[in-house]
């Protein structure tokens, strides 16, 4: 139960270092394909989080579950293509560095929620209740 308790602060961690892979290439990308960039960079970061997420913070001793990895692209999809309308919308009453991050804390925070109730539930929850 150890693991359990030391979870929050896992994602967390993974979280941040998404973050920093996702800014990364964004700005490396920005000036070069615009706000495309944004897609570019939430995909560096989701390849990120899928292997430290799948490998360290919801680590079992199972293996992968049935739509597991459907499941995980479903809501970083779902959050990309939220964070980028939000971005383009932001980007123009205020600088692109004050409107990314606007649009990362509410992203990882619903990321965040997805991932522990649907993505990396425990493997009981996909067995039906007998």
């Amino acid at each position: 139960m150890k693991q359990d308790s030391a979870r929050p602060l896992r994602f967390a961690v993974v979280g941040v270092s998404n973050t920093v892979v996702d800014f990364v290439v964004f700005f490396l990308l920005q000036s070069l394909i615009g706000p495309f960039a944004q897609a570019a960079g939430y995909a560096a970061g989701t390849a990120n989080s899928y292997y430290w997420n799948r490998r360290w913070t919801f680590k079992t001793d199972q293996p992968r579950q049935k739509g597991e990895l459907l499941r995980f692209l479903v809501v970083n999809a779902t959050v990309a293509l939220l964070t980028s309308l939000l971005l383009a919308l932001l980007d123009l009453f205020m600088p692109v560095w004050t409107a990314k991050v606007l649009v990362t804390v509410p992203g990882m925070a619903f990321n965040y929620v997805l991932s522990k109730v649907w993505v990396f539930r425990p493997a009981a929850a996909e067995k039906p209740n007998l």
